[in-house]
């Protein structure tokens, strides 16, 4: 598929919420969803969509950017007069019902709507949310582009760790090894907790030394073409407890449960409900976060959710993380975390590093 299909395909279902909703045009504003409906990666712009017309206001920085990236797309650049000129083009391309993502800051959108006047304004987020819940090809495959280098980086910094380095330490190098396997940037703050620390589910990496016997949680994930990923080892340091062993053990076994369940038809809750039988049977629930992982794609977070009562149906194209954890406060955390596709007929680990990695 061309450039052209991929955002005649987008696009068609923005225009199929305008026919459904009597609208006559929508607004999108945010990175994410200007990158996804025409491919521009710029910080600023405003994209306008109708019926049979596309337009997108940003300013001089990303004229030449924006005719490169864009395909079929009216561009304007803006100077001082921003939002007068997104006004004045939505009434010249005839919009009078217009849908907007509810992300807009109130610094734009009370000037914004009083320059637009009589036209009317409506909200909407999880619709496109969910559009770009369903990954084409071209977007599974930047995301496996994506593990690929986070896999490929983590794998050169576990025979680089050793007991009595920081957690900053460890941060630190994997940053700097994953972006020399091709990664754009870390797709959110690198989680690093080791020991007690462990139990805080973002720990942010400080100069704590890891000691003999630590379990270490490095929860992180890297960008690639605009794509994220989201890995979670627990790493096992010395001579690690047979009682942590047994939660380690058993927080591999949630996970491997829940893989077990993701096939198309199946609910999101479903899928919840297979890993946290565990920690049920163990008399261990307490001890667990309330949701099990999270949809991937230009941003860290997207749909599905997979957490608890969400009846969301999994369909081929989906990818999101399966990441369950048990968290022990001034004592120990595990969490274990892969990203899963849903495939036509059942599932595929995207993941392949091994969970059970012992350091000295």
């Amino acid at each position: 598929m061309d450039r052209r299909e991929t955002y005649q395909k987008r696009l068609a279902g923005v225009r199929r919420l305008l026919k459904e909703r009597g609208l006559d045009g929508a607004m999108f504003t945010s990175y994410e969803n200007r990158r996804y409906y025409c491919g521009f990666t710029g910080s600023n712009g405003y994209l306008i969509v109708t019926e049979d017309g596309v337009s997108l206001i940003t300013d001089k920085r990303y004229t030449t950017q924006a005719q490169q990236q864009t395909v079929d797309v009216e561009i304007f650049d803006h100077a001082a007069n921003r939002l007068q000129l997104v006004a004045d083009t939505v009434k010249h391309m005839g919009i009078t019902r217009m849908v907007m993502e509810s992300c807009m800051t109130v610094e734009d959108y009370f000037p914004l709507k009083e320059r637009l006047g009589n036209v009317d304004i409506c909200f909407e987020q999880e619709y496109f949310l969910e559009q770009r819940m369903i990954k084409d090809a071209e977007e599974i495959a930047c995301t496996r582009a994506a593990i690929a280098a986070a896999e490929a980086g983590f794998e050169k910094l576990v025979s680089r760790l050793q007991i009595g380095m920081t957690e900053k330490d460890l941060a630190d190098e994997l940053h700097y090894l994953v972006s020399r396997e091709g990664a754009e940037a870390m797709s959110f703050g690198t989680i690093v907790g080791s020991g007690a620390r462990g139990a805080l589910a973002h720990a942010f990496p400080t100069e704590k030394k890891i000691e003999n016997g630590d379990m270490v949680v490095v929860d992180f994930g890297v960008m690639k073409d605009g794509y994220c990923s989201d890995m979670t080892r627990t790493l096992l340091f010395g001579d690690v407890s047979p009682e942590h062993m047994r939660i380690f053990r058993l927080v591999q076994e949630s996970q491997d449960k829940a893989v077990e369940a993701v096939r198309p038809g199946v609910l999101a809750k479903d899928v919840e409900d297979a890993h946290r039988a565990v920690f049920l049977r163990e008399g261990l629930d307490d001890y667990a976060l309330r949701g099990l992982g999270h949809g991937i794609g230009l941003q860290i977070h997207e749909c599905p959710r997979i957490v608890i009562g969400n009846e969301t149906v999994l369909r081929p194209g989906m990818i999101f993380t399966v990441e369950p954890g048990l968290y022990f406060p001034d004592d120990c955390g595990v969490r274990t975390e892969d990203d899963v596709l849903v495939t036509e007929d059942g599932v595929e680990n995207l993941s392949h590093t091994p969970h059970e990695i012992h350091i000295g």
